[in-house]
């Protein structure tokens, strides 16, 4: 472990030159320990490299590396892994999202929403793909909501509080209990959303919203950290309910899609404490997303700043527009102009971006400039098809279109195992083989998991086959069938019809299971179900259970019967005769076969202990008898789950049931979960009762049963498929009231019991005959003699729909099935999740602190980026749960090693002069060619060492390897640590105010004022007319933002002041992006291009230029500079002048009240506050897909 490894001493001392360092690594890194005290910088440290080393099986070389590099700020792991990493909480395979700066998830269903928030509340950032043909597979909106809240949030005790949500459907009455977890609140939050579709109600739906099982703010976390903070989650559901019904009668548009997953982001962050970091991506021609925040925020004549209040929650994600063609030089200039006025709408050309994903194939410059002449002509597809004809189809689609599925079942669906038949709710978590057509597969070792909530669809056939799924789970649809071929495609259940053919199992050869019971307890168990019943003893006060024969064969079935039971009829074994010596040797037998001449029947059943013993001779009168315990068969009955249970009073009243108990007789889940010999036994010991042998030599020939029990035939019908055995269910009467003849010469009305019954017939007669036959002498007899004579038509195991209905909201679960990817889902041959395609990722990304770093020491360099790679590549270890994000990750693994600090790098090893090349607009003249391949060599080199390191350590450890691993992120936060400038960016300027957010009377904003730092309130806080606050300890205020002063490390170097870093031409900045994303960065580079007016066309034609000539532009948010328009108030980063920097420093020194920041946080430091980073900084996605 990384305690034990040798390491120099060091101190806890972030750079003098990075003042906000110690306010935003106690806010957003150090954790609380067991003992209440904060996390050191060496502390947080320690427990990341720790769960690093573990998860990634290090060495500890690889170890003690990461340490050290990180120690020492040069090399950090990501921002969620430093909050996060080495604890318990995100051991847990639910929690490893936490663990990951960003996501990706397409917007094509409700429970899309609901895993946003829940990402979201794990400190993931989240990307939202908004184009058309996701969101069109959303269903209209049908019902209008009214919401109303009760219930007191914190009012139940701890100890008593629901953790999961419940909803509950009555008539147009709805009411959603608010569990307190994390999963509960997503649960409320798409539980909401899909009643707006949900087809069971007639009127507007009334929903109820119960508040009080929700714990309070400031209640502690322990698992995730910090506390706490449901102040906004009451207003969610309203303002849902509110986007919701202005859409009755049509689907979301963009917009309003947008605006669900940001009130839910609004809810999560509750005043931007922990930010939810945010994409939302549309597509060129969506002209509502394209214009959704244009004059979101509006100054009054005042200056005061007002936001819409309608559209408040989008400003809780950045906007981008895709193209999936190369714009047009006027529609660059466009983008460009509105960027520059609204800061929203960067384009993204999908081209770039589709190709670098594919980087393992197209591996030469030409190749993928011919691939995205091909994309932008929309023939891409035709194009991989032709060159690699051996990619799988779902690799393909995965590579262009990134659509993503999330296929799942009801709990109570039964799957059929190598332990036989077993419900999903019972195999949770647990690895297990797995039946396919009577082979043997294995699932991963997660087995069956939940996969959220969801809209539950039953399919039902004209056989009588029926399962409960979501509308997006693939069966097997049968499009063409000869009479030596069938053919199938994989097909979702909404684009099933009734009338189509779809696949059932066929398990003929099928190795027997074992589990529970054997042959003759299930022959008995079948019997009792089709001739017995339960009784209860007058003498004996004791219950038992009963079989009766009539008939011809009546002594034959009880001596049977008898045999079948746990022990055998007393016979010698060398004459095969009985005596009564031996019957007093057998006193153990259980059972007892009795023939009532009188009533025309044989009685089987057991003995009650300390019956008298019945003489030998009236055991031969009576046929045998054991007389020890008769309650035998009762307690098999009830082992298997069948058993008496007394009527209440309302029941029994007009019953001639006595003693009042009513028979739970038929064919329970245990039964379905015996072994294989028992399902022959039972279903053998069922047919001899209640079957027939139908037909003959002229028509068609079948075996039937029939039964009043639907269920139990339903049951039959599926253990007879597990064994190989199709056939067809008929309901042809249900319960009803008839009037029949009363024996007296009259009618009368009586109850009749419904009537249904299962056929065999065809192929499946011989497998009937071989498997489980008859042991009834004439039904067998019969059965012989007809198959004797028949030819039968091949079993083609397909059945046909004949309804699909909703049929609830409810947890649901799946699998993976490595290899064959389907399984045994109620006989249905239904797809699982390990190979269904998604464009679904998550992203991790360590982060190199260039500015820590000598420019000179290229030992020092191969050791950070050595660092960062193996950082991020021990993480790729992690196996989702949900399944879009596990596919995804098994198809096309992501990681990506960023750096920070490059402009200061630079400076650092080229000096003031290469500030004045920048300032002259780095042209190629006046040495700028040496300048621009010194850049090349570094980063060109830079990228050779992290793809090796990676794809190193993925071969050692058997990983696919990702096919890019650089990129470059702003690093807003982690920046902050050593004071670098943010990624490749340059600093706003070499003095300017950082500000930072922090949750009112934080302790370590508390600490900041002591440490002499101002503060004012947020751009949250706003009073009733939407205007900015300015007074911090208004009781409207929430949040506060510290403005700390800060200089660049290199302000002060001679030369530096004369150059004005605010004058760097937008062109200037495009050319240095554009040599990060050639020469580094294989995935994106977030890339914030600072303008003025007048460089809004120059920059629009250099954008166009650069998608013409495939330069390796995806995206840049472009930015209006501080001096020139003013977009957006109280901003990050505002540039001041020395004299201003001198100014505040001198006050923040006057105001100062100790100069031990750590100190000071201890005054406060008595309370949790809503901690951890946001999961990006970013503006723009660092890892796009169209």
């Amino acid at each position: 472990m990384v305690q034990q490894l040798e390491r120099k001493r060091q101190t806890n001392q972030f750079p003098p030159d990075a003042p906000v360092g110690f306010p935003v690594f106690f806010r957003t890194y150090s954790r609380r320990t067991a003992e209440g005290k904060r996390e050191s910088w060496k502390d947080v440290c320690e427990r990341a490299i720790a769960g690093l080393t573990e998860l990634g099986k290090l060495t500890p070389e690889e170890s003690n590396l990461l340490y050290r590099m990180q120690l020492q700020l040069k090399a950090l792991s990501s921002g969620r892994w430093l909050w996060i990493g080495g604890t318990e909480w995100i051991k847990q395979p639910e929690n490893f999202p936490g663990a990951y700066n960003c996501s990706s998830t397409n917007i094509l269903d409700w429970r899309s929403f609901g895993l946003l928030m829940d990402l979201a509340m794990m400190g993931c950032g989240t990307g939202a793909v908004l184009e058309p043909r996701y969101i069109n597979q959303l269903p209209p909106i049908r019902n209008h909501l009214k919401v109303k809240l009760w219930g007191k949030i914190g009012a139940t005790s701890p100890a008593m509080r629901r953790e999961e949500t419940e909803v509950k459907i009555s008539g147009n009455k709805v009411i959603i209990h608010v569990g307190d977890s994390r999963q509960g609140w997503v649960a409320s939050y798409q539980s909401l959303l899909e009643l707006s579709t949900e087809e069971r109600f007639t009127d507007s739906v009334e929903v109820d919203i119960d508040l009080s099982d929700v714990r309070p703010a400031g209640e502690p976390l322990k698992g995730f950290g910090g506390v706490a903070n449901p102040v906004k989650l009451p207003d969610m559901y309203q303002r849902c309910a509110g986007i919701l019904n202005k859409a009755v009668g049509r689907q979301l548009n963009s917009v309003e899609c947008s605006l669900l997953i940001d009130e839910a982001a609004v809810t999560i962050v509750a005043g931007n404490v922990r930010r939810s970091a945010g994409i939302r991506q549309f597509t060129f021609d969506d002209q509502l997303g394209g214009n959704a925040k244009n004059n979101l925020w509006q100054q009054d004549e005042n200056g005061n700043w007002r936001i819409d209040p309608d559209r408040d929650a989008l400003r809780m994600a950045n906007h981008t527009r895709i193209f999936h063609h190369k714009p047009t030089l006027e529609e660059c200039i466009a983008a460009v102009r509105k960027q520059y006025y609204s800061g929203e709408g960067a384009i993204m050309w999908a081209g770039e971006s589709v190709a670098r994903a594919n980087g393992d194939l197209l591996q030469s410059r030409e190749q993928k400039t011919d691939f995205m002449l091909a994309y932008s002509q929309g023939k891409s597809r035709e194009w991989l098809r032709e060159r690699y004809p051996n990619i799988a189809p779902e690799e393909l689609e995965h590579r262009l279109a990134r659509v993503g599925l999330n296929p799942c079942l009801s709990d109570d669906t039964w799957i059929l195992t190598e332990n036989g038949a077993q419900k999903i709710k019972d195999l949770l978590g647990k690895q297990v083989g797995l039946f396919v057509n009577g082979e043997l597969f294995s699932t991963t070792k997660e087995g069956f998991y939940e996969t959220g909530v969801k809209r539950l669809y039953r399919l039902t056939t004209k056989e009588g086959y029926e399962i409960r799924a979501t509308d997006n789970h693939p069966f097997l649809k049968i499009t063409a069938q000869t009479q030596k071929k069938q053919y199938s495609e994989w097909t979702e259940l909404k684009d099933l019809s009734v009338g189509d053919r779809v696949s059932i199992h066929n398990h003929k050869g099928i190795q027997p299971w074992c589990g529970d019971g054997t042959f003759g307890e299930g022959w008995l168990l079948g019997s009792l179900v089709g001739d017995g019943n339960f009784s209860v003893s007058e003498k004996h006060s004791k219950q038992t259970a009963v079989l009766r024969y009539w008939g011809d064969n009546q002594a034959q079935m009880g001596d049977y019967a008898a045999m079948s039971g746990p022990c055998r009829v007393p016979r010698d074994k060398s004459t095969g005769k009985t005596s009564k010596a031996l019957i007093k040797e057998e006193l153990g037998s259980q059972l007892t076969a009795i023939a009532y001449p009188c009533n025309q029947y044989t009685q089987v059943r057991g003995s009650f202990p300390g019956a008298p013993t019945l003489s030998f001779a009236s055991w031969q009168r009576h046929g045998w008898v054991s007389p020890e315990t008769i309650g035998a068969l009762y307690k098999l009955a009830k082992r298997f789950g069948m058993k008496q249970r007394c009527l209440d009073r309302a029941e029994s009243l007009g019953t001639r049931a006595r003693g009042r108990h009513r028979s739970h007789k038929t064919v329970t889940p245990a039964v379905e979960r015996a072994s294989s010999d028992f399902y022959r036994g039972f279903l053998q010991g069922f047919f001899d009762a209640d079957g027939s042998v139908e037909g003959g030599q002229q028509g068609g020939v079948s075996v039937r049963l029939y039964q009043s029990d639907l269920n139990a035939l339903k049951a039959v019908q599926r253990m007879l498929l597990r064994l190989g055995i199709a056939s067809k269910l008929y309901q042809h009467c249900p319960e009803r009231r008839e009037l029949l003849p009363d024996g007296k010469g009259g009618q009368k009305l009586y109850n009749c019991k419904a009537a249904h019954e299962l056929s065999v017939s065809r192929a499946n007669l011989k497998e009937f005959h071989a498997i489980v036959g008859f042991s009834d002498p004439d039904k067998k007899a019969k059965l012989d003699a007809l198959l004797c004579k028949q030819r039968f038509r091949k079993e083609s195991f397909t059945v046909r729909i004949s309804s699909i209905e909703f049929d609830g909201i409810e947890p649901v679960y799946d699998c993976t099935v490595p290899g064959v990817s389907r399984f045994d889902a109620n006989g249905f041959v239904v797809h699982n999740c390990g190979e269904i395609v998604g464009a679904n990722f998550f992203c991790n990304l360590s982060e190199i602190h260039l500015n820590q770093i000598d420019p000179h020491n290229y030992q020092e360099q191969a050791d950070a980026f050595t660092a960062g790679a193996l950082s991020v590549a021990t993480l790729l270890n992690h196996k989702f749960v949900e399944p879009r994000y596990r596919d995804s990750r098994e198809l096309d693994p992501i990681v990506g090693v960023s750096f920070t600090g490059l402009f200061d790098f630079f400076v650092n090893a080229f000096g003031v002069d290469w500030l004045h090349w920048w300032k002259e607009g780095r042209p190629e003249l006046h040495g700028g060619l040496e300048y621009k391949q010194r850049e090349i060599e570094y980063l060109s080199r830079w990228k050779e060492i992290v793809h090796r390191v990676v794809w190193d350590y993925c071969d050692r450890h058997s990983l696919k390897c990702p096919n890019r691993c650089t990129t470059c992120q702003p690093s807003g936060t982690k920046s902050l640590l050593t004071g670098a400038s943010p990624g490749w960016h340059p600093p706003k300027a070499q003095r300017f105010i950082r500000r930072v957010t922090f949750a009112k009377n934080d302790p370590v904003a508390l600490a900041c004022i002591d440490y002499g730092y101002n503060v004012v309130p947020s751009q949250s806080d706003k009073d009733e007319n939407g205007n900015l606050l300015h007074d911090p300890f208004s009781p409207l205020c929430s949040e506060w933002l510290v403005e700390i002063p800060v200089a660049v490390p290199w302000a002060d170097l001679p030369g530096a002041d004369a150059i004005d870093i605010a004058k760097f031409s937008a062109i200037a900045q495009m050319d240095f992006y554009l040599t990060v994303q050639r020469y580094w960065t294989t995935h994106n580079s977030s890339a914030t291009i600072e303008l003025r007016e007048n460089e809004i066309e120059a920059l629009g034609t250099r954008i166009y230029e650069a998608i013409a000539l495939d330069e390796g532009y995806i995206s840049a948010a472009l930015l209006a500079r501080f001096d020139d328009h003013q977009s957006f108030p109280r901003l990050p980063f505002e540039p001041i002048d020395k004299q201003q920097y001198d100014r505040m420093i001198q006050e923040v020194q006057m105001r100062r009240q100790t100069d031990d920041f750590q100190a000071a946080l201890s005054r406060y430091d008595s309370g949790y506050a809503a901690v951890g980073p946001a999961g990006c900084d970013s503006d723009k996605c660092l890892f796009p897909r169209p």
